[in-house]
């Protein structure tokens, strides 16, 4: 019997710069894979497949790169494939690019709930239909043949180096470093017993008179940047205040106040505003505007709904835990689950007709998470700045006795937001780096947010973020989701 590692692979994966297809598939299905994959080819339709490249642990970085520079998706389903940890991650990564998917059937295959609403927006052919391969490659060559193609890059002329105002650029250095020694005055100040003011003063007594100006972020803001533990230190980007547009409190397309979702439960609506952000690469403070207002989910996303919706559910529960209470947050999901889940409740919801026009739930971004989380406040928790408050408000290494709770037992934040704090971490969407920079181009690692049950209390702030693999599960990472306007409107 002929294995697959025995099959040859039937041509050399595309690495033109025209539009491609990418292809999913299990490797056990190899043989009728390539046999479909030969004759696409010989109609015209470029193909990237996994030729030749072994399997990094879950993830290769390859793999993500050929998904995300693709025109079409194709993943050939089998229950081989279904079984494929790779094939769902491929899968998961091109629904979070909005890739357009076309399904192809190997044989009669059950797919989990999550996936199929996924999947049945996309058009899907079955090989047991007559002259399918047919159907399936003109189909591939008219998607492709609407990408429009790239023009050839103009030849940039060498006028030679552009000159340099040294002077200028010295005085820039010297303002980055003022700052930086300004700001460890104050620390170092505050440490002996003096105060700031007079520190303030002498730094500006003696400071150098230059011709170029550059702005300094003001005294207010350098002590709130002082006053926030390890703000000093972060390599990140970092939030510490907030306004909202009073104006826009209350006010949406809609009837006011919440919105009710049968599955995922209620909606907090929350206004548009603004958010400073601290980019310490820049040194320099930048204000990012939440434009739109939304809605969050009060309640992290249960272990319940996340059932109701996928079909399963991925969650670790402690054996001393009630395996019946499905009001535990669900957990050990990866961000590609995530993403996944808010786009099948997107279809499911729209399918019901409950769905507003022009919105869609998904993921909130970094900056939509802490901006809802702080609900207009400054401290280091939306409560003030004690720690000891925090058991009132999240389960964390203080109170949780080692394990997750179930959701909404502590007090909510001013938005009614409940869990912001602890229970488990949530993953959220765009990061701070990608609003800052206005893109969306990202790498293998994603944020979550709002600390978790067994963090310590100075590791629940609002402030507090971690990074993980996209495909990463922990029992302490969940998630909950936005509902926004789309991107298109």
């Amino acid at each position: 019997m002929i294995s697959s590692a025995d099959i040859p692979e039937p041509f050399e994966s595309y690495s033109g710069e025209g539009p491609y297809v990418f292809v999913s598939y299990a490797h056990a299905d190899k043989i009728p894979v390539y046999q479909s994959m030969r004759e696409f080819r010989d109609a015209g339709v470029n193909m990237w497949y996994d030729e030749g490249i072994q399997p990094a642990g879950e993830w290769v970085e390859e793999i993500a790169h050929a998904i995300k520079k693709s025109a079409i998706f194709v993943v050939f389903v089998s229950p081989r494939s279904v079984d494929s940890r790779f094939v769902k991650s491929e899968v998961g990564y091109a629904l979070s690019e909005n890739k357009d998917i076309l399904t192809i059937y190997l044989e009669h295959t059950t797919l989990p709930a999550g996936l199929s609403l996924c999947l049945q927006q996309f058009q899907s052919v079955f090989v047991s239909e007559k002259n399918w391969q047919k159907k399936a490659g003109a189909t591939l060559l008219e998607k492709l043949n609407k990408i429009p193609k790239l023009e050839k890059e103009t030849t940039i002329v060498d006028r030679g180096p552009v000159p340099v105002d040294h002077g200028a650029e010295l005085w820039k250095s010297w303002d980055r470093v003022w700052m930086v020694q300004l700001k460890r005055g104050l620390q170092n100040a505050e440490s002996n017993g003096i105060h700031s003011e007079n520190v303030i003063s002498s730094s500006q007594t003696n400071e150098i008179k230059r011709p170029v100006q550059e702005t300094i972020p003001d005294k207010s803001s350098i002590l709130k940047l002082r006053g926030r533990p390890g703000r000093g230190k972060t390599r990140h980007p970092l939030a510490f205040d907030v306004s909202i547009n009073e104006e826009s409190q209350g006010q949406t397309d809609f009837p006011q106040g919440n919105h009710n979702d049968y599955y995922a439960g209620t909606f907090s609506w929350i206004p548009s505003g603004k958010l400073s952000i601290w980019v310490p690469y820049a040194e320099e403070q930048r204000v990012v505007e939440v434009e739109h207002g939304f809605w969050l989910g009060q309640y992290l996303v249960t272990q319940e709904v996340y059932t109701q919706v996928m079909g399963a559910n991925p969650s670790f529960t402690d054996s001393e835990s009630d395996l019946s209470n499905q009001s535990l947050p669900v957990n050990n999901v990866s961000w590609l689950d995530a993403v996944a889940f808010s786009k099948a409740l997107s279809i499911l919801s729209s399918t019901q007709g409950t769905l507003p026009a022009g919105y869609e739930y998904r993921l909130p971004s970094e900056v939509e998470w802490e901006y809802a989380c702080r609900a207009g406040t400054s401290s280091s928790y939306y409560f003030g700045d004690e720690p000891a408050q925090l058991h009132n408000h999240a389960w964390f290494r203080g109170n949780s006795g080692k394990k997750i709770h179930p959701v909404g037992l502590k007090s909510p934040n001013p938005w009614k937001l409940f869990d912001m704090y602890g229970n488990v971490r949530e993953w959220v969407g765009n990061s701070f780096v990608n609003t800052l920079l206005n893109d969306s181009e990202q790498d293998e690692f994603r944020i979550s947010r709002g600390g978790a049950y067994m963090k310590t209390a100075v590791e629940c702030q609002s402030s507090t973020r971690s990074t993980n693999s996209l495909y990463h599960r922990f029992r302490n990472l969940g998630f909950r989701v936005a509902l926004a306007r789309t991107n298109n409107t």
